[in-house]
C-alpha cells in the first residue's frame, strides 16, 4: 500500500476517535455546570459561554504559532502534542470541582490540541495533488462522522453511568489514537533546504508572495462559513421547542435534528471531495456554498420540526463539499513548507468565526426573533458565493505579478516521488538528497 495511503487509513482511525471523544460531553456541559455549582439557569448560560467563547479565543491565538511549528519541526510532531493534550485535559475535566476550575481546562484545550486542523495539514502534506480533494474529503467524512457519533456515545455513557464517567471514557479513547499516530503514521523527511548562488532567483516564498488574492479570500472563506454555522449555536434548540407542539422527546427530537445535518454531510464530503478533483475544485466549492445558502431560506419559514429535519438533512449534503473542496484549494496553492503555518490560521481565522458567531446570533434573535438568525446565516453564505466566484481562480497557483510560486514546482514534485506514482515517459525522477540523520527521522 503506498505511503500516503497507509496514512490516511491511520489518521481516519485516530480522527474518529478523538473527536468522538471530544464530542461526547459536550451535550451535557450545561447540566454538568449545574451539578458543579451554578445555581440559576442564567449562571449555568453564562459559565456555557464561557466554555465555548474561551476555547475559541484560546485556539485562535495559539493556532498559527502551532503552525508555523508544524513547518519548522514536522507535522506529526504536532498531531502528537495534540492528542495527547487532549486526552490528558479530558480526563482532568471529570474530576473538577467547580464551574472555574472546568472553564480554566476548557481554555488550555483549546490553545494546546486542535487535532482537526494538524491532522488536515499533514494529509495535505504527504497527499499527491492530484488526489487532494479525494484525501481531505476523506477525512472530512472522518470528522463529520465522529462529531455525529460523540454525542450519541456521551448522551447514553452519562444516562447510564453518570457525567463524570464519560471524562475517562473520552480520555481513554484519544489515548488509542495517540498510540496508533505514534506506531503506524509516517512522515516523510523534508528535503534540505539547497544553498543558491547570488545569480539564481530565491526560492524562499515571503509573506508578500504567499498572501495571494486566492489564499486570502480562502481564509476569509473558511472563517466566514465558521461564523454563519455559529450564529445558529444558541437558536437551533429553542428554533426546534418553538416548533414542536408536544414537549414530551424534545430532547431527543433535538438531537436527531442537529446531528442529522453531520450525518448526511459525512455521506457527500467523499464523494464531492473526489468530484472536484474531475471536475475542478473551484466549481464545487461555488455550488456547494450556494447551496446552504438557499437551503437556509425554507428552513426560516418551516413551521414543524419534519420540515426542519429535511432541510437541515440537505444543507449537510451541500455542507459536506464545501470544507473538503476549500482546503483543497488552499492547499494547491501553498508550498508544501508553508502549509502547516497556512492551515493555523484557518484554524485561528475559524476559531475567531466560532467565538464571535453566538454572540452575533443571540443579539440578532433578541432583537428580530429566531427566525432572523437564518437569514442572517444564508446573507453570509451568500456573500461566501461572490467571493468565491468573483476572487479565487481556477488556475494553478501563481505568484506576484502571475508568475509561479517559488518552489511551488519543487513541492509538486516531492509530494509524488517515484514510489507513489510511475513517472512519465521520458522523465526521470529527482535523485533524493539525504542527510545524516534523515532516513530515520518519522
Amino acid at each position: 500500500m503506498s505511503h500516503w495511503k497507509r496514512n490516511l487509513i491511520v489518521l481516519c482511525f485516530a480522527q474518529l476517535l478523538t473527536l468522538v471523544g471530544f464530542s461526547a460531553y459536550l451535550p451535557f456541559i450545561p447540566f454538568y455546570v449545574q451539578e458543579l455549582g451554578a445555581a440559576t439557569y442564567a449562571e449555568a448560560t453564562g459559565w456555557l459561554a464561557a466554555f465555548d467563547s474561551g476555547s475559541a479565543i484560546a485556539m485562535m491565538l495559539f493556532a498559527p504559532i502551532w503552525g508555523t511549528l508544524a513547518d519548522r519541526y514536522g507535522r506529526k510532531p504536532m498531531l502528537v502534542r495534540a492528542t495527547l493534550a487532549g486526552s490528558l485535559l479530558a480526563l482532568l475535566m471529570g474530576i473538577v470541582r467547580s464551574p472555574m476550575q472546568l472553564i480554566v481546562l476548557r481554555v488550555l484545550q483549546g490553545a494546546f490540541c486542535g487535532t482537526v486542523s494538524a491532522a488536515i495539514t499533514l494529509v495535505a502534506t504527504e497527499t499527491p495533488e492530484e488526489s487532494l480533494g479525494k484525501g481531505l474529503g476523506v477525512m472530512q467524512t472522518t470528522q463529520f462522522v465522529g462529531q455525529a457519533l460523540g454525542p450519541l456515545v456521551g448522551g447514553f455513557a452519562a444516562d447510564t453511568l453518570g457525567y463524570r464517567a464519560v471524562f475517562p471514557i473520552s480520555s481513554a479513547m484519544m489515548a488509542v489514537a495517540l498510540v496508533a499516530i505514534l506506531l503506524l503514521v509516517h512522515e516523510r523527511a523534508r528535503q534540505p533546504i539547497v544553498r543558491e548562488r547570488p545569480t539564481q532567483r530565491p526560492t524562499r516564498v515571503t509573506w508578500h508572495e504567499l498572501a495571494s488574492r486566492n489564499t486570502v479570500v480562502l481564509l476569509v472563506a473558511l472563517a466566514s462559513n465558521s461564523f454563519a454555522l455559529s450564529v445558529l449555536s444558541p437558536v437551533v434548540s429553542l428554533y426546534i421547542e418553538s416548533l414542536s407542539s408536544d414537549a414530551q422527546g424534545i430532547a431527543t427530537l433535538a438531537g436527531a435534528i442537529t446531528s442529522i445535518s453531520a450525518l448526511t454531510a459525512s455521506a457527500s464530503a467523499l464523494a464531492l471531495g473526489h468530484l472536484g478533483d474531475r471536475v475542478g475544485r473551484k466549481a464545487v466549492l461555488l455550488g456547494c456554498v450556494i447551496g446552504v445558502a438557499l437551503i437556509h431560506t425554507p428552513q426560516a419559514l418551516a413551521t414543524n420540526p419534519i420540515q426542519l429535519l429535511i432541510l437541515r438533512a440537505v444543507q449537510g449534503v451541500f455542507m459536506g463539499g464545501v470544507l473538503p473542496t476549500a482546503n483543497a484549494l488552499l492547499a494547491e496553492r501553498t508550498p508544501q513548507r508553508l502549509r502547516g503555518t497556512v492551515f493555523g490560521l484557518v484554524t485561528s481565522f475559524q476559531s475567531g468565526g466560532r467565538a464571535v458567531g453566538p454572540l452575533v446570533g443571540a443579539g440578532v434573535t433578541n432583537i428580530l426573533g429566531m427566525r432572523s438568525a437564518f437569514w442572517v446565516t444564508a446573507g453570509i453564505f451568500a456573500l461566501i458565493s461572490a467571493l468565491v466566484g468573483g476572487f479565487v481562480s481556477a488556475e494553478a497557483p501563481a505568484g506576484i505579478d502571475g508568475e509561479p510560486i517559488p518552489g511551488a514546482a519543487e513541492d509538486a514534485a516531492n509530494a509524488c516521488p517515484p514510489c507513489l506514482s510511475a513517472p512519465a515517459q521520458g522523465h526521470q525522477p529527482r535523485p533524493t538528497v539525504s542527510t545524516p540523520g534523515a532516513q530515520g527521522r518519522p
